[in-house]
């Protein structure tokens, strides 16, 4: 299933996305500052966000001019675009004599399904320079847009979802008709620790441990900035603690993961992390290392295996 990448505001899901813009792609004899000759014409129209509830109708507008329109004009900024730059559709806003910003999204339509998740958001400055990106820390659940008029009444759109396959980047979406959440995954998910293949020595930068999902319910994702609070062990040998981080090269240990994540950290089915020694000989013959803590975001553990024999 082929991925395409949209920019999408993440702000959807508030003030940007509430109330109505119309139903009609009648941009054609409306003036734009959008470029319109890189578009996806299978995004143009109204789509309209799947919720819950449906009290409050919240829509986009993708506008064959190239322009993205919602329901209500920003002040603080000229005009928001969306177009496409290689295999990127990118969404952008201007901001007078300030800067702009790029919104990077996975996206994927089937039928009249519009599914999404946003990757990162770019800050460029006035001199067009990269300034900062921010991540978002859900990657793996989408939102799922339906197209307006396609569907006449919730059953309908309910089984049209229920049956239909999500695209590779979306492993949850929104509020799903089933009720599968991501948090599924966080509430059944145990991981499993073992003696790694390698035996120790008296070196520095011997393979300890490996560590796995015992049973996978779902991918689990955890703060994009993993390097200051994702993924990381607390152990104890010997009486002496330990910390293992995935990223900073002051920890104790390292944690290394069998997967590539080119956006945010993401523990999928069978992806082993592997923890080294990192310049501390934590272990140089058969020793008991204690798991106190497993953590994949600053404030959440796993729970799993407390206790590993290594030799």
């Amino acid at each position: 299933m082929k991925a395409r990448i949209v920019v999408i505001c993440l702000s959807l899901i508030a003030s940007t996305l509430t109330g109505c813009i119309g139903d009609d792609d009648d941009s054609s004899n409306s003036s734009s500052n959008c470029d319109d000759d890189a578009l996806d014409p299978d995004l143009y129209g109204v789509w309209l966000l799947h919720t819950y509830h449906d009290t409050t109708i919240k829509e986009l507008h993708f506008q064959s001019n190239g322009e993205r329109t919602t329901h209500r004009d920003d002040p603080d900024f000229d005009q928001a675009c969306w177009y496409i730059d290689g295999d990127e559709l990118i969404y952008e806003k201007n901001y007078p004599q300030q800067r702009k910003s790029l919104w990077h999204s996975y996206y994927y339509i089937d039928g009249d399904l519009l599914f999404y998740s946003q990757i990162y958001i770019e800050s460029i400055d006035m001199n067009e320079v990269n300034v900062g990106n921010s991540y978002n820390d859900i990657p793996t659940e989408c939102y799922l847009f339906h197209k307006s008029g396609a569907f006449t009444d919730n059953t309908t759109l309910n089984s049209t979802i229920n049956s239909t396959q999500f695209p590779d980047f979306c492993t949850w979406i929104h509020a799903d008709p089933t009720g599968a959440s991501p948090t599924d995954a966080w509430d059944s998910t145990h991981y499993l620790a073992q003696d790694h293949a390698d035996s120790v020595t008296t070196g520095s930068n011997d393979n300890l441990l490996t560590i796995e999902i015992d049973e996978f319910f779902g991918e689990i994702d955890w703060s994009v900035s993993e390097y200051d609070y994702g993924f990381w062990l607390d152990i104890t040998v010997n009486n002496q603690q330990y910390y293992c981080l995935t990223g900073d090269q002051s920890a104790d240990c390292i944690i290394s993961f069998s997967g590539i994540d080119n956006y945010y950290a993401v523990w999928e089915e069978y992806e082993i992390a592997t923890i080294t020694e990192n310049g501390v000989d934590i272990c140089s013959v058969q020793c008991d290392i204690q798991i106190n803590f497993l953590h994949l975001r600053q404030e959440d553990t796993l729970p799993g295996t407390n206790q590993v024999s290594v030799q």
